[in-house]
């Protein structure tokens, strides 16, 4: 249940206070959440979240904030892996998958990329952290497909994101994991030139909590 109390619990952790905060707006969006979803998911009264967080569009843009650290620190940790580029680019794909279709009651796709992008018509700072989102995206996947041997490292990276961010719409359209997966092993076999295989479950690196 909700905290109603006056101020912080004890036990009050920021960074959980955002992914609960950013599971809710990844399921109804900047508009369609209330203070009172938001107090409901993170159980903390609207006071504590205006006291830890600012207003309803900073805390919004706070959750955009902590999945872009999040994802580039995972894209950095995959660069530690050394997998050969056909089985690295399907374990981005279908790791994205894996997050497009976790934490909620149905797919809902990715916090950024679903969300952010119908605020950003309306609002120039969300734009700009979608804008460095996908900048971000497409530099550490560029550099991920260089390490692994791609021909042409800018063009496949901005594909890969490309596809994440076409992964992440379809999820929230409906269509079913096993179609997704397809389509990612298809585009990794294409990009790479061969019939790649990751070899084992895909890592959960990309676009989601």
């Amino acid at each position: 249940m909700p905290v109603r109390g006056r101020g912080r619990p004890r036990s009050f952790d920021p960074d959980e206070a955002l992914r609960l905060a950013g599971e809710r707006f990844r399921t109804q969006g900047l508009a369609g959440t209330s203070l009172d979803d938001l107090s409901e998911a993170t159980g903390l009264a609207r006071p504590s979240l205006a006291a830890a967080f600012g207003d309803k569009r900073a805390l919004y843009i706070a959750t955009i904030e902590r999945l872009t650290a999040r994802v580039e620190e995972h894209l950095l940790r995959l660069g530690e892996r050394g997998l050969p580029l056909g089985p690295l680019i399907e374990r981005l794909l279908v790791g994205g998958i894996d997050l497009y279709f976790a934490g909620a009651d149905q797919p809902e796709g990715c916090l950024i990329i679903n969300t952010a992008a119908t605020a950003a018509a309306s609002d120039d700072e969300v734009r700009a952290r979608l804008s460095a989102f996908i900048a971000m995206q497409d530099r550490r996947i560029t550099g991920l497909l260089a390490a692994a041997g791609s021909p042409a490292p800018e063009a496949h990276g901005r594909i890969v994101a490309a596809m994440l961010h076409s992964l992440s719409v379809r999820a929230r359209a409906g269509e079913p994991r096993e179609v997704l997966v397809d389509l990612a092993k298809d585009a990794a076999s294409l990009i790479a030139g061969t019939n790649s295989s990751s070899g084992g479950g895909a890592a959960k690196l990309v676009g989601g909590a």
